[in-house]
């Protein structure tokens, strides 16, 4: 059952983009994009509610976890300015959670090949790290970026997190593979943290 829904999630997250992405902001996750309004998607009480605070109150920004209907991924966060009325949305990241690394590759690589031709005018990275809290814990990213600096430009990355055995036992938590759209002017923040 978990393989059949991982293949109804790639089909349907290649029918969600357009047939090109020039800008970040033409990729859709589960319908929305970066510069929409999460008002669009939750009302401010539900969002309001559903801040995860992850960052201090007086940060710039805070994360917001998705509560309406996803038919695609297990969880939905989207990263909105602290004092913005209007919550334009500036960083979506989507989770699915898979079973080892080998079904996260498999899937990752598959979302790729599908990216491909939707982000012919970004720059393309392959790469893996080890986590920067997860130490035991590592990365394995396929990102496209519009600017020359993939941390504080505007991109699109698909990655597989694959959660070291330590980790895994103190937080309770698995792998995941991850679709993430971020605004240059979020991983500007964030890499000033």
């Amino acid at each position: 059952m978990k393989r059949l829904s991982l293949y109804v999630f790639l089909i349907l997250f290649s029918l969600q983009t357009p047939s090109q992405a020039d800008d970040i902001r033409d990729f859709q996750i589960e319908g929305m994009s970066i510069g929409d309004s999460l008002l669009d998607y939750m009302s401010e009480n539900e969002i309001i509610n559903n801040d995860l605070k992850i960052y201090q109150n007086n940060s710039k920004f805070f994360v917001i976890d998705f509560n309406g209907k996803k038919n695609i991924y297990d969880y939905i966060y989207l990263y909105v300015k602290r004092n913005d009325k209007k919550y334009i949305i500036y960083t979506i990241r989507a989770i699915n959670m898979v079973d080892n690394k080998n079904q996260c590759l498999k899937i990752k690589n598959e979302i790729v090949m599908d990216m491909k031709p939707l982000f012919k005018n970004a720059d393309y990275l392959e790469d893996s790290q080890k986590h920067f809290v997860y130490k035991d814990s590592t990365q394995y990213i396929s990102q496209f970026t519009f600017g020359d600096d993939g941390r504080v430009e505007d991109h699109a990355r698909v990655e597989c997190l694959i959660i070291g055995k330590k980790t895994k036992k103190e937080k309770e938590f698995g792998h995941s593979l991850e679709v993430i759209i971020q605004s240059a002017e979020f991983g500007q923040w964030l890499e000033a943290q």
